[in-house]
């Protein structure tokens, strides 16, 4: 019927000999010596996904951006004027230049930390070293 419980009794445990309580022990053992080992070589993996960004290279990307924007503004101002560049853009440009430098210097600083991830920096030293490279043309031809 519905509702009731089996009515059938369960059987007795038999009591543990010796050598089964030995079994089940070890068992146990072994279990927690693999679980043990699990957690240590766990903790040995390096694991790039949770280290943190260094907040240099933070800066240096920000850097790096303002630079960047310094210079785009410059090199359109050369391109709508067609070639005739006005004298204020020597601001704009020196405030590239000096970014640029500093986004570098700081990039670099950041690759030297431990523990961090270091991809921003990479991508940050790349950008910054062909930015400044650029104004470094722009000064030799602009000089001949």
């Amino acid at each position: 019927m519905p509702g009731q419980r089996n009515s059938r009794p369960r059987p007795k445990k038999r009591p543990m000999s010796g050598e089964e309580r030995e079994a089940l022990k070890a068992r146990q053992e072994r279990k927690e010596r693999n679980i043990r080992e699990q957690k240590e070589a766990a903790a040995s993996r390096v694991s790039y996904v949770r280290k943190p960004i260094s907040g240099r290279s933070v800066v240096g990307t920000v850097l790096t951006v303002f630079a960047l924007a310094f210079g785009g503004y410059c090199l359109y101002l050369g391109y709508d004027t067609y070639g005739q560049v006005p004298f204020s853009a020597g601001g704009p440009a020196l405030c590239s230049m000096i970014c640029g430098l500093a986004a570098f210097i700081y990039h670099i600083c950041a690759l030297r930390e431990r523990e961090t991830n270091g991809i921003l920096s990479k991508i940050g030293i790349v950008l910054a070293a062909a930015q400044l490279l650029a104004w470094i043309a722009i000064l030799v031809i602009g000089l001949q």
